[in-house]
């Protein structure tokens, strides 16, 4: 399931986003993916953040790393993730685990 928000930004934004993507291969939905990809691994932002934080609340930190390009590059990127083991042997030193 991807989301697809209605972006409002002012001029300015929409003029340097037109600029990247004709600077570029990347299409606009990549290059706001990508601002937001950086953004949230950015001590900058996560300052500015904090200056607006509600009491009480913590701020989330992304689910993404910052070695997973795919997570901009690709909209419908899912985060793999490790299925548990189903069966684990164990005979004469080693171990095979089959899952």
């Amino acid at each position: 399931m991807s989301y697809r928000p209605t972006i409002r930004y002012p001029d300015v934004y929409k003029d340097y986003v037109e600029k990247v993507f004709q600077a570029t291969t990347l299409d606009r939905n990549q290059i706001i993916r990508l601002a937001l990809y950086v953004a949230a691994h950015s001590d900058e932002y996560n300052a500015i953040l904090k200056k607006h934080q509600t009491a009480d609340v913590p701020l989330p930190r992304p689910g993404w790393g910052k070695d997973e390009e795919r997570c901009w590059k690709d909209q419908n990127y899912r985060k793999k993730t490790n299925p548990a083991p189903i069966k684990i042997i164990e005979q004469g030193g080693i171990k095979i685990v089959i899952g």
